[in-house]
């Protein structure tokens, strides 16, 4: 399912695809570093008292969820994907950053990889990034997140902030992408396959925000929440180490500031609900997220 974003950066046949919104100089207020979550030490710590916190919170980092063979596997299959070495892709698509748009045809393989902002419809076409999606112990946490035994992969992305020019992801809820009724349980999972930390663009949430429901969204340096209309008080980030996840409500605030180091920041991330879940329409979504505003002013 194609989301927002993703459907207005369609382009010819064999054509690169880029990025829908430039990246921009954004106020740096918009993002806190004072508060850090402590995730979870590995699944064999994960007990009801976190699928409680889950639920309160709208977030939980398990670190040490993957391997380091099964990072490097998806790293691998990624990296495939962006060279070209599929050679029977059918549906994965590579979403360049727009900054990149004027050098990319006389870039070479190695630095094409440093251009990518996203990746996705991947799982049909490469084996190792559906072995993370349908990895027994992630869909057994997601149910159990979920309240359900049958959870559906939804949608799945790779989110690759590239080094010094990876833009700013501002603050926004999932739901607002996806025609889902509201009120669908909806999970993301954010899996690091770098390092994740404060410098290269990790994850910030707004623990409890989830229960607030929707919340308009405005064009503007994204597809997001006004920067006018924010609890900046609330801001927690979620450092990973490659292997850790982030679970969150598909409701909960979240964002990401821009990768200004020498670093990547690459990361899975995969959207899960309860299996049968219908879909609505673009303008049942719209209807409660807004096209450009709704009742109020940006």
């Amino acid at each position: 399912m194609a989301t927002k974003q993703e459907a207005a950066t369609a382009a010819p046949a064999g054509e690169p695809v880029f990025d829908s919104y430039i990246g921009q100089e954004y106020p740096e207020h918009l993002f806190s570093f004072d508060n850090v979550a402590s995730g979870v030490e590995g699944l064999a710590g994960f007990t009801e008292d976190h699928v409680r916190y889950y639920r309160e919170t709208g977030f939980l980092a398990v670190n040490d969820f993957f391997t380091e063979r099964e990072i490097d596997a998806a790293l691998a299959g990624l990296t495939d994907l962006i060279d070209g070495k599929n050679p029977e892709v059918r549906s994965a698509v590579v979403q360049f950053e727009a900054s990149t748009r004027d050098r990319l045809g006389t870039s070479s393989v190695e630095e094409r990889r440093d251009m990518v902002r996203k990746l996705y419809h991947f799982v049909d076409d490469e084996p190792r990034l559906r072995a993370i999606a349908d990895h027994p112990q992630l869909l057994k946490t997601v149910g159990r997140l979920l309240g359900t035994t049958k959870p559906e992969l939804f949608q799945d992305q790779a989110l690759l902030k590239p080094r010094g020019i990876g833009r700013e992801k501002p603050w926004h809820q999932d739901h607002a992408f996806f025609e889902l009724p509201l009120g669908t349980p909806i999970i993301g999972c954010w899996i690091a396959l770098d390092k994740a930390n404060p410098e290269n663009g990790c994850m910030h949430v707004k623990p409890g925000t989830h229960k607030e429901g929707p919340v308009v969204h405005f064009e503007r340096r994204d597809w997001q929440i006004c920067d006018e209309h924010l609890d900046l008080t609330r801001d927690v980030m979620v450092p990973l180490k490659p292997g850790g996840v982030l679970f969150f409500n598909g409701l909960t605030h979240h964002g990401t500031p821009a990768n200004r180091t020498d670093e990547r920041r690459r990361a899975l991330q995969f959207h899960y609900i309860p299996a049968g879940t219908p879909r609505t329409s673009h303008d049942d979504r719209m209807a409660i997220f807004g096209t450009e505003g709704k009742d109020i002013t940006c």
